[in-house]
């Protein structure tokens, strides 16, 4: 074999490995690049978050016969759940609340656990429990829902603003004292308004 011909093939041989070699990096590097983003997005995914509800309900009037036992027809409300997203969609948690209702005298606790389905900035939840009355013998509470649908406003930082608006049941026994001198369920269930924070 002559010097020309030796040489050609030495650069034939170093320009093949050195092509394998390049495109086995780029294919590691976009591999890495692969993994490194199903790994953020999969650590994002399943994580433990937090969530603050804060608003009002609006409720409708349950007993025309009994005026004097749901005269109220508003309530100031807060929410805590602490869970955790099972994947990107779908978080699940328990809860604590506080209704303070307008023109009674009595606060309802409600303990609920609660469910969220998240897709880009539109959520919608579900909370399903039981709430207690602070007010003694005279008030009781009983079974608590509510379910609705939101919007995230700040979606993009560790920290989400979001708007709500959905549906609330609040089962609340009185005692009637004036006439019957039995228990009457004077359930609220109207619009529930909140505005809250993820973190």
């Amino acid at each position: 074999m002559s010097k020309k011909n030796y040489l050609l093939f030495i650069l034939t041989i170093t320009a093949i490995l050195y092509s394998s070699v390049t495109n086995a990096q780029e294919v590691k590097e976009r591999a890495m690049v692969v993994y490194s983003k199903k790994t953020k997005e999969h650590s994002k995914a399943k994580t433990f978050a937090a969530f603050t509800d804060f608003g009002t309900s609006l409720f409708m009037r349950q007993d025309p016969a009994y005026p004097d036992l749901s005269e109220c027809n508003a309530s100031l409300d807060l929410d805590i759940s602490y869970g955790y997203f099972i994947n990107s969609y779908f978080y699940i948690g328990p809860g604590a609340g506080i209704r303070a209702y307008f023109r009674e005298n009595f606060t309802m606790f409600p303990i609920f656990g609660e469910l969220r389905g998240c897709w880009k900035r539109t959520f919608i939840y579900g909370k399903g429990g039981f709430s207690l009355s602070t007010s003694g013998n005279n008030d009781r509470g009983g079974a608590y829902a509510s379910i609705g649908l939101g919007v995230n406003f700040i979606s993009k930082t560790k920290y989400k603003l979001f708007l709500s608006m959905g549906y609330e049941f609040q089962d609340h026994r009185r005692k009637d004292t004036c006439v019957l001198r039995k228990e009457i369920l004077t359930g609220k269930n109207g619009l529930a308004i909140r505005i809250g924070t993820q973190f």
